[in-house]
């Protein structure tokens, strides 16, 4: 070894080190500050696993550590990637057509006419099919009232705008998605991932209903009720082709390194490079400033640095599953609690340590001076896009309330400066939304970049 290479060697096992105790840092860090018991976390680069790791325990009660090999976590939405993984494969055999009418390859199972334009493939797997998020009633009291998709969905299908209009997060969509793997290949989805995803995979400790064999391996879920940790029970769903996978951490190592090295992993290929570009390219967005959708995983700009990624909530669990397609790069991090702020530490502090883009700012926005005339109509209170509209009452999980000063409008504890008509920009230069108006120019909806969509109440 020459004194260069060997140079290069000693630098690259610091950058090595130093990333590794910054992983550890965070998550040890944001473990006590939350009162997470027990996080598994994995980083894939250039097709291979670069860092892996447990910490805390699996089971509190049982005193079972985390082993990111061989502990089971259930990943909530990030399911849905597999459905999108699933429906791009028949895509790629003909056997589905991004531009399709859904209905025609559906028979138990029938799609409102409501509109003139149909419903395509396509608009599933970006979140723009306009069908209504109606809850509750996605939960099953228990695994024997798990309906079948197509006898869950027959009754439950409402449109409530025109397609691939309004990226508008949808369970319903990736579930419609789910019945139509079932009914074109006539097997059930479970038995078509393990064939077509995990097992090329190697993805052995995956599923939708973990086998007996397996069942000890099970990390346990919790929330905490002020100083106490509570255990949570098992969430059983109709919509399980949105909802209901579980997967160890080196497990989704292997999925996240095929959906990063042209849908390959070792020597077996799941999906052709031309469709693993097709899932990594932005395919709707609300507006070109801001992050979109791609055929199943959600974008985002970090700094400069773009991602794709899906995130994913149980009760008793959290999850995220982050890639890197310009570096090669990609990591997933879980753990008990949900909705635990932990793996959006996790993400920037992965991101930022690894990558200078990440650590970018847009440049500082100047306030318009004559911006308080127009803050009346921005202002107002919102709500998600993917709220229900045909539930009676409207069902509304959260309002967002926007409010302005002179120089720019307010919420979420930020401040939003115009830098074009309908785009503002996060003062602190980390990112833009857009409004959109309606034909008498009223302003009807805020767009934050990916599932972050709101309509304007009044």
């Amino acid at each position: 070894m020459t004194i260069t290479t060997l140079s290069a060697a000693i630098l690259l096992a610091a950058s090595t080190h130093a990333f590794e105790a910054k992983v550890d840092e965070t998550i040890e860090s944001e473990m006590k500050r939350e009162g997470v018991p027990g996080v598994a976390f994995v980083y894939v680069k250039d097709g291979r696993i670069a860092y892996v790791k447990g910490y805390g325990l699996a089971n509190v009660d049982r005193n079972v550590p985390v082993d990111p090999a061989k502990t089971i976590w259930r990943i909530g939405s990030i399911s849905k990637t597999f459905t999108a993984t699933a429906v791009m494969q028949l895509v790629e055999r003909s056997r589905l057509h991004l531009q399709g009418d859904v209905a025609s390859y559906l028979s138990k199972v029938k799609v409102p006419s409501s509109f003139p334009l149909p419903i395509t493939v396509g608009d599933l797997l970006t979140h723009t099919s306009g069908l209504d998020e109606i809850r509750p009633g996605t939960q099953a009291p228990s695994e024997a009232e798990v309906l079948g998709l197509s006898e869950f969905l027959k009754t439950r299908l409402e449109r409530v705008r025109p397609p691939g209009t309004t990226i508008s997060y949808s369970t319903y969509g990736a579930t419609l998605a789910g019945e139509l793997v079932e009914e074109v290949t006539e097997r059930p989805l479970e038995e078509y991932l393990r064939e077509n995803v995990w097992s090329p995979l190697a993805m052995t400790r995956t599923s939708i209903r973990v086998p007996a064999t397996l069942a000890e391996d099970l990390a346990m879920g919790y929330e905490r009720e002020k100083d106490a940790l509570v255990p949570q029970a098992w969430e059983w769903y109709h919509t399980t082709p949105a909802s209901s996978i579980n997967s160890t951490a080196v497990d989704m190592a292997h999925y996240m390194i095929a959906l990063l090295e042209e849908g390959r992993y070792g020597s077996q290929a799941i999906l052709t490079p031309e469709t693993v570009r097709a899932m990594q390219r932005q395919q709707r967005t609300m507006h070109p400033l801001i992050p979109g959708v791609t055929y199943g995983l959600w974008e985002d700009f970090v700094g400069s640095l773009r991602v794709i990624e899906h995130g994913g909530n149980m009760a008793g669990f959290s999850a995220l599953m982050v890639l890197v397609p310009s570096e090669r790069a990609g990591f997933f991090v879980v753990g008990q609690l949900e909705g635990s702020k932990l793996r959006d530490t996790v993400k920037q502090a992965v991101l930022e340590t690894l990558f200078p883009a990440a650590r970018t700012r847009l440049p500082a926005p100047t306030a318009p001076k004559d911006f308080a005339k127009r803050a009346a109509a921005f202002t107002g209170r919102y709500a998600p896009s993917s709220s229900c509209h045909t539930c009676e009452p409207r069902s509304v999980p959260y309002i967002l309330e926007v409010k302005a000063d002179d120089e720019g409008l307010l919420f979420t504890g930020s401040k939003w400066i115009e830098t074009a008509p309908l785009l503002f920009e996060r003062k602190d230069g980390t990112g833009y939304i857009c409004f959109q108006t309606d034909a008498q120019g009223n302003v009807v909806s805020l767009h934050a970049g990916s599932y972050w969509n709101f309509e304007k109440l009044n």
